[in-house]
Parts: structure tokens; C-alpha cells; sequence
């Protein structure tokens, strides 16, 4: 017995040993490691399973910014590729390298600490047109043979999309160098009812010229120089004036320009908005107003929107409440207050609330001062037409007032 049980006990270990080493097999086999997906578009349950952290986690980098992702639709898909790249924290093709990836064991906590500024602002739609476009290299070509460009791994074009077109100087500043030009025309029509005896009809065709431009990167100056026709007519009752014949007049002159430089205080990350702050000045080039400033705009994307919230003072410096062509108060107050919807890149849709206050004073003393405040409710949108080229027709519509109060205006921005 003693001599069978050393034969067996050899014999038991090498079947234990094989049947180990067959298990192991199996764990390390592809079948076992389906958890870590192989296909080139993943979900975000199998990018969470690819960077090994929790979805959520992944959702934040995503919805902030900050790693090569594509919304479709509801859903996000990210590119297996593009993800690798980013986690090696190497460079892609033809763009600067990239500051390194976390370790893989991040916890859920840590998504606010790995979605702040320390990582690449990689994105599909919404990211900004300073951000690296991503390539991957393609694979050698054979001598003889002519080659392949590079391959876009889930990134769009350099080009600015139609919803940082929509969103300049409230969230997106032009890079160091970078120029762009507006072209608008708007025309508006107004009424004001002294009733019955009185009503006074206002049409009124403008023009303005915008000039921005990049100082550095996230610091911007703004240029504008507006133009006004105006065409008023004045309905008197026939009892008083002895005629039912409006009263017409007509003037047309260059406006005074304005002046802003704008700087971005705060990016956007996880738990905190984007933050755009500026010092604006009025420069006396037409009928005399002058005065200084300054605002911010706050803003939050949950892509495909972008809400946003703007604060604006004005101090006139040189203001007459005498003239009909110097709008400036002494305090002047502005506010900005709605959304922007990215339907795709090539067009976006926005709605704002607009409102100013004034503490306008009578031109004599004695007479009813203008009204205080303002507000219209706006509709628009941002339409690609060319390369850079993009049009942006409004509405704007008085609310608040009983005087059917709008504004219709064009706007042609271009980006070189």
C-alpha cells in the first residue's frame, strides 16, 4: 500500500498541475476577455469596459469635453482607436503630444478630478476650433504605390462648427491671430399711441461692420461700427393739427462704435460653467455718445444645448437726452439670458431674452422721460453656407409693451 500511494501521489499532481494549466488557458483565451471589447465603435458601456473605469465616469468626460467622443442621436459612440491614443497619452498623427493618461484604477469619485483642465479638451461636435484635430497614422504603403492621407479617428474638421459660430464672444474666443468678419443689416419697426390724439411710426434700416480679433489664445478684441437709416412718421389728430397728413422725417448717419476686449476667466469642466468676461468702452464716431464697461457671460453645455447667462454695464461718460440719435443713459444695464441647440455642425438654433435698462432722463426736465426698460425675445439661427461663410437670420419681438415692436436682421459672419 505504501509503495501504491508513491506512485499515485506524482501521478495525482501532474493531473492537478495539467488541469490548472488548462484553466488558466481558458481564463486568458479571447472567449474570457470579451468583457474588454475588440470593435472599432464602441457604446459607453464598452468604452467604460476598455479605460476600466465606471460609465458614469466616462459619460463626464464626455459630456465636458475631454475625450475623443461623437454624440448620435441620444447615445454616445466613441472611436476604439482614437480612445487608445488618448489613454497612451503619445501623440497623433501630425499634432502635439498630449499630457498622460490616469492610472487605470480610477474610482467613481475621482471623474470630477479627471474631467478638470489637466486633460486634453478632445472632442466631435462642440469642441472648440482651437482644439487638435486627431489622426491616425495609416499603415506604411508599399514602395511604388501612392500613398494614403491619414485617417480622422471621430473628430471633425478644423473648421468652426455652426454652434461656436452661434456662440462667439459668449463662449468661444478666437485663437491668437485669428480673424473674423461680420456683415449685418437689420430693419425694425416700431409704434408708440398717445391715444387717441397722437401715434408715432418708426421704421428703421440698420448696418454694422464686426472686426474681431485674436490677441492670444482666449484673449479677444471686438470692434463695431454701426450705420442707421430712419424714416418717423407722426399721425396728429385732424382737431388738433387741421390736417389728417402724417408728419414725416428722415435722417440717416453713422453710429458711435464700441469697443470690447474679452478673456476667458474660467473653462468649463464637471460641476462649473464657462466663464467669459469683458471691458467694453463706446468710442464717440458719430452722433457723440461715449462711455465705459464692462460684463461677463456664463455658460453650461448638456450637449446638443449650450445655456448661457450675460451681465453687461455701461457708465455714459457723455450722454444728451435731448437728442433723438444718442441712445446712452448715464447707468445703462443689459441681460442676456438663453440657449443654444446644435441640431448637427452646419446648424444650430438659438433663443434669447434681451433686456436693457436705461435711467433715461427728460430732454428738459419737465417732460415724460422715455421708458426705463426694455426687453425682446429673440429667435435665430446659425446656418453653414461655405467654408467659413455662415448666415444667421432673427427675429426679435418687443415683450412687455403694448407697441408691436420688431426687428428682422441678416448677419453674414466669416471666419479666415
Amino acid at each position: 500500500m505504501t509503495r501504491l500511494c508513491s506512485r499515485a501521489v506524482p501521478w495525482l499532481l501532474t493531473v492537478a498541475a495539467a488541469a490548472a494549466l488548462s484553466l488558466l488557458s481558458v481564463v486568458s483565451s479571447p472567449a474570457a476577455a470579451e468583457a474588454v471589447p475588440n470593435q472599432e465603435v464602441l457604446d459607453l458601456d464598452d468604452a467604460a469596459a476598455l479605460l476600466r473605469v465606471k460609465p458614469e465616469v466616462v459619460r463626464t468626460l464626455a459630456e465636458t469635453q475631454r475625450i475623443p467622443a461623437r454624440r448620435v442621436g441620444d447615445v454616445w459612440r466613441f472611436s476604439r482607436a482614437a480612445l487608445l491614443e488618448w489613454l497612451k497619452g503619445g501623440q497623433f498623427a501630425g499634432t502635439p503630444g498630449v499630457p498622460p493618461a490616469r492610472p487605470s484604477g480610477l474610482e467613481a469619485g475621482e471623474a470630477e478630478e479627471l474631467a478638470g483642465d489637466e486633460l486634453p479638451a478632445l472632442t466631435a461636435r462642440g469642441v472648440p476650433s482651437e482644439s487638435p484635430t486627431l489622426l491616425v497614422q495609416a499603415e506604411p504603403t508599399p514602395k511604388g504605390q501612392p500613398s494614403s492621407p491619414p485617417l480622422t479617428v471621430g473628430e471633425r474638421p478644423a473648421q468652426p462648427t455652426a454652434e461656436e459660430v452661434a456662440l462667439r464672444d459668449q463662449r468661444i474666443l478666437l485663437r491668437r491671430g485669428g480673424a473674423a468678419v461680420d456683415m449685418g443689416v437689420s430693419y425694425s419697426r416700431s409704434e408708440q399711441s398717445l391715444f387717441p390724439v397722437v401715434r408715432v411710426e418708426q421704421s428703421t434700416v440698420g448696418a454694422v461692420g464686426t472686426l474681431r480679433y485674436g490677441l492670444l489664445d482666449d484673449l479677444q478684441v471686438t470692434m463695431r461700427l454701426p450705420a442707421v437709416w430712419r424714416r418717423t412718421s407722426t399721425f396728429t389728430d385732424a382737431t388738433i393739427a387741421g390736417t389728417t397728413s402724417p408728419r414725416t422725417t428722415r435722417e440717416d448717419y453713422v453710429g458711435d462704435a464700441t469697443v470690447s476686449l474679452l478673456g476667458v476667466a474660467l473653462r468649463e469642466a464637471a460641476g462649473r460653467p464657462n466663464i467669459v468676461w469683458s471691458v467694453d468702452g463706446v468710442v464717440p464716431t458719430g452722433p457723440g455718445d461715449s462711455g465705459v464697461g464692462g460684463g461677463f457671460v456664463l455658460s453650461k453645455s448638456y450637449d446638443p444645448a449650450v445655456i448661457f447667462a450675460g451681465f453687461t454695464y455701461l457708465y455714459g461718460l457723455s450722454v444728451d437726452p435731448s437728442s433723438p440719435r444718442r441712445a446712452l443713459a448715464r447707468h445703462n444695464f443689459g441681460l442676456n439670458l438663453g440657449y443654444t441647440f446644435a441640431v448637427n455642425d452646419n446648424l444650430a438654433l438659438n433663443t434669447s431674452l434681451l433686456g436693457l435698462y436705461r435711467n433715461s432722463t427728460s430732454a428738459d426736465g419737465a417732460a415724460i422721460p422715455p421708458p426705463h426698460e426694455s426687453y425682446f425675445l429673440q429667435f435665430g439661427m446659425t446656418w453653414l453656407l461655405a467654408r467659413g461663410l455662415f448666415l444667421e437670420p432673427a427675429v426679435a419681438v418687443r415683450v412687455g409693451s403694448d407697441s408691436p415692436d420688431f426687428t428682422f436682421s441678416l448677419n453674414l459672419p466669416y471666419s479666415f
